[in-house]
């Protein structure tokens, strides 16, 4: 396709007016910037054959399924349509992740010798400490007694240097050595021990092990301890463990050494890179969550235990794959369906295979070639079109469905699905993905057991975010209603998610009390 064909034309069927504008919205949209999209026109529409409605229709659109519009139908549904391309994909995978403390890197201070504490020098949990600082000072009569042991040694061999008797000045050799290494092994310094004026001291000064942030003390000033009690806990902050939960429909994407992306309010505008170390073996059954561990550096110890903080699990392609837009995509439950533009208005229903999607992307599998045009915007209504008895009749004045060997079926939304109770047909169209913190609108389709459009209804949609006890999270809950709008045959309306993540979404239609079909589906918020 050339430059000139990246624009989108839009011609009035009767008057003959033409209207250029360069694309360039609907390709911020879909991040795919290569794509050329055009509305197409052709002149008035030429029947073909179509198919009569049958049971087959409650399993969506069938593939194969054409339909020819005419130029004024095709611009009243906006219909936009982009030419395939090929891309290497880039997939994340957003997660909610708490900083904790690495357990690799913590170090625990002991008493060697039973004692009370006469001395702390170490006061508060989160001070810094430097390996071999002094902590705390130790009194233990044990010790006064080995020192007294040790210098009584040094004077029995000093008395026996002279003596003849060889074996005599070995043995007094021998309990000098081992009366000092009792000392040593004790943790006494050499100072205590080699001074002279050190001898019946009977304190023992403790040390440090690592240096790093104190994140436990045990022990107070004048408390008793036993022999192997720890007094404080060392942890090196330098670098941090990300706990990050992942839900378990997401866990196959997720392997040891991915690459992960970490933000965080105590770091803004600014990304930390880490790869996974550990994939709990467990799931929490509260939150159907998995605990992956991740390993970065905290830069400047802005990271601190107990934070919370947004992950993100890269996963890139190895090689370049045919791509659509999200938007091109409509998921009837059983089959994805993508409409392909023909020449002079006409449109096919196709059935893909898709892989697992990027931020705005889908990789195709199979079911489209490289220069296949596919419709990006207005393909809900043409859908509609094939499936509804009375096709966009009632919509654009006139047009009809067509069928090649399948009926119609009613229109599935590329961010939501469909529900049926009693016989009525709810289908939701949202962003994908949605923007917490922000209004994003919502736009439902109703219609009754014949296909024609229900506009009397009572439609609301809720917004759950399931509880995430392991972070302290309570559930999340958002309700708005839709409400008809005669110029979209369809009810719309604005609704929040209040933070990033997955979000079940429950769509109800009522009348008159009663509730004529449900919806449920999940949708992200970024």
């Amino acid at each position: 396709m050339t430059t000139n064909e990246k624009k989108l034309i839009a011609i009035g069927a009767g008057g003959g007016i033409v209207a250029t504008a360069v694309f360039a919205g609907l390709l911020a949209y879909t991040g795919a910037r290569s794509f050329a999209a055009e509305r197409t026109n052709a002149p008035a529409m030429q029947p073909m054959a179509a198919a009569p409605h049958s049971a087959a229709d409650d399993q969506g659109t069938q593939p194969g399924t054409t339909l020819s519009l005419s130029p004024a139908e095709i611009t009243a549904a906006g219909v936009q349509v982009a030419e395939v391309r090929t891309a290497a994909l880039k997939t994340d995978i957003a997660s909610f992740g708490r900083v904790e403390q690495p357990e690799a890197q913590l170090a625990a201070v002991s008493a060697r010798i039973g004692g009370r504490v006469d001395k702390l020098y170490v006061q508060y949990t989160g001070e810094t400490v430097r390996r071999g600082q002094p902590v705390a000072d130790l009194y233990s009569p044990e010790v006064a007694t080995a020192l007294s042991d040790y210098r009584l040694a040094q004077e029995t061999r000093s008395r026996l240097r002279q003596s003849d008797d060889p074996g005599a000045r070995a043995q007094a050799d021998a309990l000098v050595t081992a009366s000092r290494r009792k000392l040593e092994l004790w943790g006494i310094s050499e100072k205590q021990i080699d001074e002279p004026e050190a001898a019946g001291i009977p304190h023992v000064t403790l040390y440090a092990s690592a240096s790093g942030s104190v994140v436990d003390r045990k022990v107070t000033q004048g408390q008793y301890v036993n022999a192997g009690d720890t007094l404080f806990t060392v942890a090196d902050l330098s670098t941090v463990w990300i706990k990050a939960d992942v839900y378990e429909d997401q866990l196959a994407q997720i392997r040891p050494g991915q690459e992960v992306e970490i933000t965080a309010e105590a770091l803004p505008n600014r990304t930390l890179h880490g790869h996974v170390d550990f994939i709990e073996p467990a799931a929490n059954p509260q939150t159907r969550t998995v605990p992956v561990h991740v390993h970065v550096a905290n830069p400047g110890m802005r990271l601190l235990p107990g934070m919370f903080v947004n992950a993100s699990f890269v996963s890139r392609a190895a090689a370049e794959t045919i791509v659509v837009p999200r938007s091109a995509v409509l998921d009837t439950g059983t089959r994805k369906i993508v409409y392909v533009a023909k020449s002079d208005g006409v449109f096919e229903a196709r059935e893909v295979a898709l892989g697992t999607p990027s931020d705005d992307l889908f990789p195709v599998v199979s079911g489209l070639s490289p220069g296949d045009k596919v419709v990006l915007s207005g393909n809900f209504l043409l859908d509609s079109q094939a499936h509804l008895s009375s096709g966009m009749s009632g919509l654009y004045g006139g047009s009809k469905e067509f069928a090649a060997g399948a009926a119609p079926t009613a229109p599935s939304a590329p961010a939501g699905g469909a529900g049926q109770v009693a016989g009525a047909r709810l289908d939701l169209h949202a962003p994908t993905p949605l923007k917490a913190g922000e209004d994003n609108v919502f736009t439902a389709t109703l219609a009754d057991t014949s296909g024609k459009p229900v506009s009397d209804a009572q439609v609301k949609v809720t917004l759950v975010m399931p509880a995430m006890p392991s972070m302290g999270m309570p559930e999340m809950r958002s309700s708005f209603d839709l409400a008809w709008n005669a110029a979209q045959h369809a009810y719309a309306g604005k609704g929040q998610p209040g933070m990033t993540g997955s979000w079940s979404v429950t769509v109800e239609a009522r009348r008159a009390g009663a509730v004529l079909a449900t919806l449920r589906t999940h949708l992200n918020a970024n």
